[in-house]
């Protein structure tokens, strides 16, 4: 079910990452942390240090526990150490520092958490936040302005509570109870667009009580955006929401809003299918990010991407051609 090749890809985000305005480093300044396992999910923080979590045991040379801090040179932050004791899916770095982490852990920075924490900015363990206690991996989160946590995974249980795939949490980690998607598959992505509404990707065939086909949208209240419906033919594994309101789209169908499109897709605001955009990847596409120049980094486990060989990672200009790649005549 979970993705491949993951792990050399978030490494390459990394390093575009720091090709964009604001990062001293080039490319190819020496950075390799050079994890001994996969690398599953990152945050870029303000100060431009990452936060990386995965399978691995060691990172930058010395023991770390599927959690680990990199400096801006990639470097491991020593004073960094949370020790989980299971494998880190997901993370996310909230406006006040503080680290979100999601996984298949029970234990992290010292205490029982199960497969949902948050840290403090320093790597402890934010003891203020209840231990939401899923009862199964926790794969994706989506911070709202509010600071609410909406939280994505393979858990039916959540919060000493029946919610199945999706769920939210206050500030404090307890359960939100007025929200209940209820999806009937694993919810891998989650994206909260400006206006509040939350897109959700997967591999559900139904959420909010209705038929939705892999991706839907939900109002604010969890409640379904029913103008919405895209309808993949096959999971999805990752989105991203452009600046104006356009959602790109990437996994493993080969069909959505109607079309053929493989493994990557964009939607316009309303759901329906921008048929100006189809960079046809020739296998599955994990994660996405969209450049602040509006180009947009995709990964997975494709070699061709836009009519040519690109090896699990290739940048895309905001149109869906190939960036590098002069237009055709």
């Amino acid at each position: 079910m979970w993705r491949n090749k993951v792990s050399l890809a978030g490494l390459f985000v990394l390093l575009f990452l720091f090709s964009l305005p604001g990062y001293a480093a080039s490319p190819l300044d020496g950075f390799d942390p050079n994890a001994n396992d996969s690398v599953l999910s990152l945050a870029v923080q303000p100060d431009g240090k990452i936060v990386v979590g995965g399978y691995f045991t060691q990172i930058g040379g010395q023991p770390r526990n599927k959690i680990a801090r990199l400096n801006a040179d990639g470097s491991l932050d020593t004073t960094f150490n949370p020790n989980a004791n299971g494998d880190v899916y997901s993370l996310a770095v909230q406006p006040d520092g503080k680290i979100v982490v999601g996984g298949y852990f029970t234990q992290i920075g010292g205490q029982t958490r199960n497969r949902i924490a948050r840290l403090n900015a320093d790597g402890t363990l934010d003891t203020t936040f209840v231990d939401p206690n899923a009862n199964s991996s926790v794969r994706s989160f989506a911070v709202q302005p509010d600071g609410k946590i909406v939280v994505g995974g393979l858990f039916t249980s959540i919060g000493g509570q029946t919610r199945n795939y999706i769920a939210r949490l206050n500030v404090d980690g307890s359960l939100d109870t007025t929200f209940d998607p209820n999806a009937n598959s694993y919810v891998d992505s989650l994206a909260v667009q400006p206006d509040g509404k939350i897109v959700v990707g997967g591999d559900f065939t139904s959420i909010g009580g209705q038929t939705r086909n892999r991706v839907a949208r939900l109002n604010a209240d969890g409640s379904l955006d029913a103008t919405f419906d895209p309808n993949a033919n096959s999971v999805v594994w990752s989105l991203a929401v452009q600046p104006d309101g356009k959602i790109v789209v990437g996994g493993l169908f080969t069909q959505i809003g109607g079309q053929t499109r493989n493994k990557i897709a964009r939607l316009k605001a309303d759901g329906s299918l921008d048929t100006t955009f189809d960079p046809n990847a020739n296998g599955g596409v994990s994660s996405l990010a969209v450049q602040p120049d509006g180009k947009i980094v995709v990964v997975g486990d494709f070699t061709s991407i836009g009519g040519q060989t690109r090896n699990y990672i290739a940048r895309l200009n905001a149109d869906g051609s190939l960036d590098g790649v002069a237009p055709k005549r």
